[in-house]
């Protein structure tokens, strides 16, 4: 019956029709269509260019899952979480779903071989590491960099709400990307000097001041406080450590360091979402989410200690850390 153990089981083994159904909403641009109002499934086939018969089927399923609402004529509609996958939106989702279903989807296929032999399971679907693969087919990467993009403007914004930077006078963002947390720090502390710091081709024609290099090798000196953001998850301890050495021989005596992660809770039920990126980590790179206590270990064995831990709304947390 609904709502039973067998249900819910049978619901999480369906999962991977979910994935492909949202995909599918996605890449034929159903939320946009619908988002000027309720159409029924022959008109929306036409306006996309799908068949109408397996695209109802496929709204329906989403109406399943309370993506999209369903109306007695036969149109559908958008629903709340159908929102989240239009472009542009407050907490869009929608780069999250294409990366999701068409970059680490086949990838989970080898999980089983790498749990009991070893190994990534991309590296074992695929036959080359996650970002050499994502370089060599620039849709994918297309659409990695979306999700990343939609991520990182909603921690951002939780970021800088949960934790002060007012007073911070220089700020350099290790490893940050297109800079959206660097945005969001210099909206609270629009006097400090900011710095980009990232690989060359990543840093290149950024409207932010910009420093291409290696963040294993070295970071820019001298600053108040040092951002690492969803950095550290990708690498192993070895290479993490190696990245939070970097970052101490930057910093001063009284200079910060912000690490922002998610943090593996004791028990999975107490944070699922940080699990499950944990799970992504497992099955795409050699990184992994950790512990607070995992964190400050490591801090520990890089000449720092954890100062603070700072859980924001967005599902991460601000480590902070001082040299020791």
């Amino acid at each position: 019956m609904p709502g039973s153990t067998p249900d819910r089981l049978a619901r999480l083994a369906d999962g991977y029709l979910i994935t492909q159904l949202l995909h599918v909403a996605v890449a034929l641009g159903v939320p946009e269509a619908l988002a000027a109002g309720p159409r029924d499934a022959e008109a929306l086939a036409a306006e996309l260019g799908a068949r109408p018969g397996p695209l109802r089927r496929v709204l329906r399923g989403l109406a399943a899952e309370e993506v999209l609402a369903e109306h007695a004529d036969g149109r559908f509609a958008l629903a709340d979480a159908g929102r989240l996958l239009q472009p542009g939106v407050p907490s869009s989702m929608r780069g999250a779903v294409t990366a999701r279903a068409d970059v680490y989807y086949g990838a989970a296929a080898g999980l089983l071989d790498a749990v009991r032999t070893g190994g990534t399971p991309f590296e074992l679907v695929h036959g080359q590491a996650f970002f050499a693969s994502l370089s060599a087919q620039p849709e994918r990467r297309a659409a990695f960099q979306a999700s990343m993009a939609d991520r990182s403007a909603r921690e951002a914004r939780a970021v800088v709400d949960a934790y002060d930077v007012s007073g911070l006078a220089s700020v350099v963002d290790v490893g940050g990307g297109r800079g959206t947390l660097l945005r969001a720090v210099r909206d609270r502390a629009p006097r400090a000097r900011l710095m980009l710091f990232d690989l060359p081709e990543v840093v290149d024609g950024s409207d932010l001041t910009a420093v291409g290099g290696d963040f294993f090798v070295q970071v820019p000196g001298g600053a108040d406080a040092y951002l690492l953001s969803r950095v550290l998850h990708d690498w192993d301890d070895a290479e993490a450590l190696q990245v939070l050495r970097t970052c101490r021989a930057a910093m001063r005596p009284d200079s910060l360091l912000l690490v922002v992660e998610a943090v593996l809770p004791e028990r999975a039920v107490d944070d699922p979402a940080a699990v499950r990126m944990d799970l992504h980590m497992l099955v795409l790179l050699h990184g992994r989410e950790r512990t607070a206590a995992e964190y400050a270990a490591l801090l520990h064995t890089a000449g720092l200690r954890l100062t603070a831990d700072v859980a924001t709304d967005a599902g991460v947390h601000v480590l902070e850390a001082r040299p020791r």
